[in-house]
């Protein structure tokens, strides 16, 4: 019965969480109150407070779809020899899915992709805080791999700093998405949408500094198709 009981409770509190993300996406973090998520879930506010402590704590949560991609990409760099393919591999993960759907997350990609751009253009504290995220749990790693890939010669010296080099990939690859969020682009590209990214990893890579002698060596699209199905397979 006490396990009923907790998945009941596990299954109420996604269930708010469900609910919630909509009206943040439309509304933002000011304009969606607990009434109108009770409203939406169809529950009373005191049932939302037995699982949220606040609206902030709600709100925070929305971030779920952000950690659970962020475990199985990083489950994954982990178990790699720190260096240029590790380093390549985490940029096509980073570009791809971002711009592509990622299998399995359709539904929830698409809701965080609002709230996110939604946040952008409005009350921010979803985007600092998905940023915040991401840098938080990719920093070190980075910064290990693009060390090793600068002692190996494989990526040359230039004036911006690395951190800034891996945020315009992940805004690319942003813009690139929002260009598509509504289903239909907003503009036509030459190629296939996967043919898009590939090309858009290889600016990207030229872009960091990869010396075309590394990227010809350790960039290979095909095999980076296959292990972003085989992760959210």
């Amino acid at each position: 019965m006490a396990a009923r009981n907790v998945l009941r409770g596990e299954e109420r509190k996604r269930s708010i969480i469900n609910a919630a993300k909509p009206l943040f996406a439309q509304k933002g973090f000011h304009g969606t109150s607990i009434r109108g998520i009770a409203r939406a879930a169809n529950i009373s506010e005191a049932l939302i407070y037995k699982h949220f402590p606040s609206k902030e704590a709600l709100y925070e949560e929305t971030l779920g779809y952000s950690r659970s991609v962020l475990a199985v990409t990083t489950n994954q760099l982990e178990s790699m020899k720190p260096g240029t393919e590790t380093l390549i591999t985490m940029i096509y993960l980073a570009v791809s899915l971002i711009a592509l759907d990622v299998p399995g997350r359709e539904s929830d990609q698409k809701a965080h992709e609002k709230l996110l751009f939604r946040s952008l253009i409005g009350d921010i504290s979803f985007a600092r805080n998905h940023f915040k995220l991401l840098e938080d749990s990719w920093y070190e790693f980075l910064m290990s791999n693009y060390q090793a890939s600068l002692e190996a010669g494989d990526i040359l010296p230039v004036p911006e700093s690395p951190i800034n080099r891996i945020w315009f990939v992940h805004h690319l690859a942003m813009a690139i998405n929002l260009c598509h969020l509504s289903g239909e682009p907003a503009f036509d590209y030459e190629g296939s949408r996967e043919d898009l990214i590939d090309q858009a990893v290889s600016f990207c890579l030229r872009g960091s500094g990869m010396t075309e002698e590394a990227i010809k060596k350790y960039y290979q699209p095909e095999k980076l198709r296959a292990l972003r199905k085989q992760l959210f397979a």
